[in-house]
């Protein structure tokens, strides 16, 4: 990937991370999280929301995983373990779009488009991971 790109796609990705998981975060703590439920056409959708809400911890650690992983993004030699911490939350908005949402599908497919491909540019960083240690 190039390099130029490469730095363009972790800083937007580490800009929506911080950004939304600091809105939802204020919004849970300090506002009328009941908000988030609402504004869906599919009932599922805000049953689902709701459910989450009552909870009680549920939103805020998502909030807390998405504004941690934004972060990493950001600290120098941290990229990869920030995208490792942020994809269980794009595989989540993948699933959301296909299965609660379909009429978001485009953007939380773009949220997990944008976490695949740096995910690839930093490949490197993974291999070990997948690798016998010696002598097994």
């Amino acid at each position: 990937m190039h390099p130029l790109l490469h730095k363009g796609l972790k800083f937007v990705y580490a800009a929506f991370l911080l950004a939304s998981g600091t809105k939802h975060l204020v919004t849970v703590v300090w506002g009328d999280p009941s908000v988030m439920a609402t504004g869906y056409e599919e009932l599922g959708a805000q049953a689902f929301v709701s459910a989450v809400l009552e909870t009680g911890f549920l939103l805020p650690f998502i909030c807390l995983t998405k504004v941690a992983g934004g972060a990493l993004l950001l600290l120098p030699g941290r990229e990869p373990l920030g995208v490792l911490v942020a994809f269980p939350y794009a595989t989540g908005m993948l699933l959301w779009g296909v299965f609660m949402v379909p009429s978001h599908l485009a953007i939380m497919g773009g949220i997990f488009l944008l976490n695949a491909a740096l995910m690839f540019a930093n490949w490197t960083h993974y291999q070990p991971l997948w690798k016998r240690p010696a002598g097994r």
